[in-house]
């Protein structure tokens, strides 16, 4: 029962430490012990303070003042202030607690040692100090019958390096250093719990401009409230795709189911024709079918649009979107004896990318190209350049134009600008909507305005891929 008990409560913590509370927590307390230890610890390291003698150097420094007591006449040493140095190089300090006397030391190291003889008075807890180029160590009770005597030994060192002095002198270097140490574990923290949010932005970002692709890395790395979220957010994309799938399939359908009746209509109408001849009101019906044929293949081109936007998404070079249809655009202009120029502002476009679809952007250029066509009496004229971070591909003609009212209207399905135009020229109102949620899709903008040449100018402006 007991061991079971450990299993369950070890298996619990396992768990705990996935959780974003607990990690914080175990850094941040980790952090706080570790920072208060090494500021405790670091004043030890300085030389100059009082520390206790190592039980090693201690029983040296017991042998060597026995050493002196049996080698030497402490009581002469005393009374004739005399200056004596151990085998090992100690100088040798005699120290008469009765009358504060001191023997053997140097003028220029008496204060030093003055200042360590009122702190280290006790035999039983020698200590020992830096005092710049000097180490003093003591007292050690030594007697010579008639007389007892402290006794320190003091030693030549190398002086403890400034810097370290500078810092141990500093309670703001120190915060400083402790600061520096401590930095990578806070950004380890932060790159910890920022990177599966980054991961889980980026899978966003890419559902937003219509990549529908699982990330199982977002159920299986970091946080255990970010992985819930990751599983929640891909089973959304599964749901999307399905949705998408059967968008595609209906799609389809409909295609299928409406495009059988309009053939028989028009093998109806060919019928008629043969056995009765040619009339207004047979021209009338064909005219109505054919518009309503390429009024349903526009409308299915606007919905499959969306769907194979999500499902063939690509990161590609600008110039893919214009390099094929400009050229076809321009020998079927010439056939019409409309010249077509192009301007192209923008130095190796190979090296410049969108991501998104290529056959739908291009398809949208090429609709407003089409468009133009329509209207433009002489001249089409195409610029491309680069502004800040998107791509700007802007179409004039020099038609008739359109009324300054209506340039954010022809934008919207099936709006014409006069009903008389539109059957002049066989249009259905469906191809700048086509064009329009084509940007849009790719978080472009389109718009519309007066030309320099007197007609429509259209501008399309999409966001360049950077990452």
């Amino acid at each position: 029962m007991w061991k079971f008990s450990m299993v369950y409560l070890w298996n619990k913590f396992k768990a705990l430490r996935n959780y974003l509370a607990y990690q914080i927590f175990a850094y941040f307390a980790l952090m706080i012990v570790l920072v208060l230890s090494l500021a405790l610890a670091l004043p030890k390291f300085d030389a100059r303070i009082f520390n206790p003698i190592e039980d090693k150097e201690l029983h040296f420094f017991n042998q060597e003042s026995q050493n002196t007591q049996l080698e030497y006449n402490l009581d002469e040493i005393f009374n004739r202030n005399l200056k004596v140095t151990t085998l090992h190089g100690f100088n040798v300090i005699l120290f008469d607690q009765d009358t504060n006397t001191v023997v053997g030391v140097d003028k220029k190291h008496l204060n030093a040692l003055r200042a360590f003889i009122f702190r280290a008075n006790n035999p039983l807890e020698p200590l020992q100090r830096r005092f710049g180029i000097i180490e003093i160590h003591g007292p050690f009770l030594v007697s010579t019958g008639s007389q007892n005597y402290y006794q320190y030994f003091i030693d030549q060192v190398d002086p403890q390096m400034e810097v370290f002095n500078a810092i141990f002198d500093s309670p703001i270097l120190i915060l400083l250093i402790l600061f520096a140490i401590f930095t990578p574990l806070l950004i380890g923290l932060s790159l910890r719990i920022a990177k599966p949010v980054k991961a889980l932005r980026l899978s966003a970002d890419a559902v937003a401009t219509g990549n529908l692709t699982i990330d199982e890395k977002l159920e299986t790395e970091g946080i255990s409230e970010l992985r819930q979220v990751g599983k929640s957010f891909n089973r959304m994309i599964l749901s999307l795709q399905k949705l998408t799938s059967y968008q595609q399939r209906l799609l389809s359908d409909i295609s299928h189911e409406l495009k059988t009746p309009l053939t028989r209509m028009q093998l109806a109408v060919s019928l008629i024709r043969r056995r009765n001849g040619e009339s207004n009101e047979l021209t009338r019906i064909e005219n109505e079918i054919q518009k309503l044929d390429t009024m349903i293949h526009d409308l299915l081109s606007l919905s499959r649009q969306q769907v194979n936007l999500h499902l063939r998404r690509e990161i590609f070079p600008i110039n893919k979107i214009w390099e094929d249809i400009f050229a076809d655009a321009k020998f079927e202009l010439e056939q019409h004896n409309l010249d077509f120029l192009v301007s192209l502002r923008v130095l190796h476009p190979e090296r410049f990318y969108i991501n998104g679809n290529v056959a739908t952007l291009s398809s949208a250029v090429e609709n407003v190209v089409r468009n133009a066509k329509k209207y433009a009496t002489s001249c089409i004229k195409v610029i491309i350049y680069i502004e800040k971070n998107d791509l700007v591909i802007i179409i004039d003609d020099d038609g008739t134009g359109v009324p300054d009212d209506q340039y954010e209207e022809i934008f919207r399905p099936f709006y014409r600008v006069a009903e008389d135009r539109a059957r002049q020229t066989g249009g259905t109102g469906l191809g700048l909507a086509i064009v329009y949620n084509a940007i849009q899709q790719h978080k472009g903008i389109v718009g519309a305005e007066k030309s320099p040449l007197g007609g429509l100018r259209i501008k399309i402006q999409l966001p360049l891929w950077l990452e």
